[in-house]
């Protein structure tokens, strides 16, 4: 049986849930919830970076630099709103 068609805008609104609970379980100190905000948002991170630095090493390192900030800072991050765009201020600067 064929499942229902979802309505617009509720993948995003599934998918902004779930990153506010992978959040809230990192807070918690749960490795794997933050390691999968990183596999979610690695590739967007490095782009960013690339775009801000030029250097396709340079970008790699600040990359994981900003994953690491994030995850000191993570609890200035609001679960309720989508993780990416926060954690993209944080590779940009």
């Amino acid at each position: 049986m064929p499942s229902d068609p979802q309505r617009p805008g509720e993948a995003a609104r599934i998918a902004g849930r779930d990153e506010g609970t992978l959040v809230e379980r990192a807070l918690t100190g749960e490795r794997a919830a933050f390691g999968t905000l990183v596999e979610r948002y690695a590739a967007q991170a490095r782009r960013v970076a690339r775009a801000v630095l030029g250097d396709p090493d340079d970008a790699d390192d600040a990359a994981q630099d900003a994953f690491l900030s994030a995850l000191v800072k993570l609890e200035q991050c609001d679960p309720r709103r989508p993780f990416g765009p926060w954690l993209m201020r944080i590779v940009a600067n």
